[in-house]
């Protein structure tokens, strides 16, 4: 993500101006004419290194990815020469550094690091959409999985010269310069800028004053970016009238359509998607809600963000307990912003709402959201439930904010407030941000703050829907024409990961906790191939066994699990005798006020 800071007084002008007339000291080129192996080639041009810049550092992690990367696990080889072309040591002191032992001297280094899509590694899985791809018809650069900086030297400016095939596109939001060179103003903003390169199609459309490029890779071409154009106009409007116009002049969407879904990540000006290429059609709906998602994070956290994302530490993280915001906000608002323009039905959003709650019991409940924000990296089998428990509660914020406010004021009217308070140059305090929110809006929003984002205390949802004329039951019975294992299922490592089982499961005895999918029907299972088996099982009968493979304590076990009926829960339904105050409330919650 983009690198921000509050710039104030006469030191934060002359960094800008500091910014702006000092040459690139870190210069790399790439030729990709070659791609023969998954590796990339990188030869780096230094200049004016001093004994405080030397160590080059590769990325432990990166803004918006909450995993741990190690980066540099994937070099290769590391080579420093001097003028006359002579070598100059260095040592490969910890997992993502090498050190110089004459950093004055160094005018070149070349060094070699595997693509993270094409090489396996035990543990600390990269998604796909965040690493790094060479392919024989495309290529996929993550600057945190290609690129480093000396100690030092993270704010200084970089330029990025790549050589690919004369009939190849690249895509990316960085900007060219008339020697073809890629202009980053830091490494934070190398990181933030994804470039795809190889046989793409482009097509442009314009919401608003916002310029929206799309680039599009599909493996058969089955896919064209003028139908993605034609496919995102209206979340993209959608999301103009929510956030009342978009904080940015230009943004880029990279597409990736070939053997694999694996989701999406945020940048500035851009996203990028990693989908398996499928006919359109199959595809839309999820494209559609993710783009919303991926969209929204302009707002938060890459414009309203605390200190932690506007300086971030690429050598030893520190994550955010704000990541309910980050994620849990921006989640909410993405189907919210669907709602409010008529992309979905009411209906369809309770939909949306039981999903999550159903999905939401698969994870601890005594977690806290800031908890599982600030121990994100270590608990990745528990980070996907802030799309979940983390939306579900922006949803109930949103509700008690417009109970207080008498339905004039809900959870994006505050978002509008922070963002004009805050913004890309001025971060929020990640110590006080609930207490600076509160005063922002009202007493009670910080017992709320409290008890459901501090703390993990049990969800109001049933006395917070009712308040929109909205019933919701917990827990109506059993459905037999529903199956399921009683298995509460997360992921870690690319893995399936039983979390743990259902008081009234019926395998009790047979799966344990920690046990990982490992196969089933000969097939590795991974997330990817989940979706395989899980539509499989739902077209079992109650009463059907269910042949599968796990590791438990490193050695393979073959189960044989039983399939019963699927719990009846989190079901809601409109009230068709709500009271005025009700229907009052509901209709302010149906639109942006």
């Amino acid at each position: 993500m983009k690198k921000r800071a509050a710039i104030t007084s006469f030191t934060g002008m002359f960094l800008i101006l500091f910014s702006i007339f000092v040459s690139a000291q870190q210069k790399f080129y790439i030729n990709l004419n070659d791609r023969s192996t998954n590796v990339f080639t990188v030869e780096l041009k230094p200049d004016k290194l001093t004994s405080r810049n030397d160590i080059y550092q590769f990325a432990a992690t990166a803004p918006g990815t909450y995993q741990t990367m190690d980066i540099g696990r994937f070099v290769k080889s590391f080579k420093a020469y001097d003028a006359s072309g002579n070598e100059i040591k260095t040592e490969h002191i910890s997992v993502n550094q090498w050190q110089l032992s004459s950093p004055n001297k160094v005018k070149k280094i070349v060094y070699q690091i595997s693509d993270t899509w094409n090489t396996k590694v035990d543990t600390n899985y990269i998604y796909q959409m965040c690493g790094s791809a060479i392919e024989a018809n495309d290529v996929l650069i993550n600057g945190q999985c290609v690129f480093g900086y000396f100690h030092g030297m993270q704010s200084y400016p970089i330029k990025v010269k790549i050589d690919y095939p004369k009939d190849w596109i690249a895509g990316t939001a960085l900007p060219l310069d008339k020697d073809g060179n890629y202009d980053a103003d830091t490494f934070d903003k190398i990181v933030d800028s994804p470039i795809l390169l190889g046989k793409l199609t482009k097509a442009s459309l314009k919401i608003g004053k916002t310029k929206i490029d799309v680039y599009t890779y599909s493996k058969t071409d089955m896919i064209k970016s003028d139908e993605l154009v034609n496919l995102l106009k209206d979340i993209l409007n959608a999301e103009n009238d929510f956030m009342e116009g978009l904080p940015v002049s230009h943004y880029t969407f990279l597409f990736h359509f070939e053997n694999m879904s694996a989701g999406a990540w945020e940048h500035s000006y851009s996203s990028e998607y990693v989908y398996q290429e499928l006919p359109l059609a199959t595809l839309q709906d999820n494209i559609r809600s993710v783009v919303a998602h991926e969209f929204f994070h302009i707002l938060t956290p890459l414009t309203i963000h605390s200190e932690l994302v506007a300086k971030f530490n690429f050598e030893k993280p520190v994550m955010s307990q704000h990541l309910w915001f980050y994620e849990g906000v921006t989640e909410w608002a993405a189907h919210m912003l669907e709602l409010r323009d008529h992309l979905i039905t009411l209906d369809q959003y309770l939909d949306v709402l039981h999903e999550k709650l159903m999905t939401n019991d698969a994870f601890r409940q005594d977690l806290s959201l800031t908890d599982l924000g600030i121990h994100c990296t270590e608990l990745q089998d528990q980070y996907p439930n802030i799309y979940m428990k983390g939306a579900i509660v922006a949803g109930l914020l949103d509700i008690r904010l417009l109970q207080l406010s008498h339905g004039k004021r809900g959870l994006r009217e505050v978002i509008l407030q922070l963002s004009k308070i805050y913004g890309p140059n001025k971060s929020f305090s990640e110590k006080n941000f609930f207490t600076d929110f509160t005063k922002l809006t009202y007493p009670e929003i910080g017992d709320f703050l409290d008890k459901y984002i501090e703390h993990a205390d049990k969800l109001p949802v049933k006395e917070y829907y009712a308040l929109l004329g909205i019933n919701y039951t917990g827990f109506e019975g059993y459905d037999s024409s529903k199956i399921s294992l009683g298995l509460q299922l997360g992921f870690k490592n690319n893995k399936i990961v039983v979390n743990d089982l259902n008081a009234d499961s019926p395998n009790k005895g047979i799966f344990e906790r920690g046990d990982i999918f490992y196969k089933y029907d000969g097939n590795e299972i991974t997330l990817a191939s989940f979706q395989n088996l899980y539509s499989k099982i739902r077209k079992m009968k109650i009463g059907d066994n269910l042949k599968i493979t796990v590791i438990r304590n490193g050695k393979e076990i073959d189960l044989t699990a039983k399939v019963s009926a699927q719990a009846i829960k989190h079901i809601f339904s409109i009230n068709k005798d709500a009271t005025p105050e009700e229907l009052e409330l509901r209709n302010a919650w149906l639109k942006n006020l």
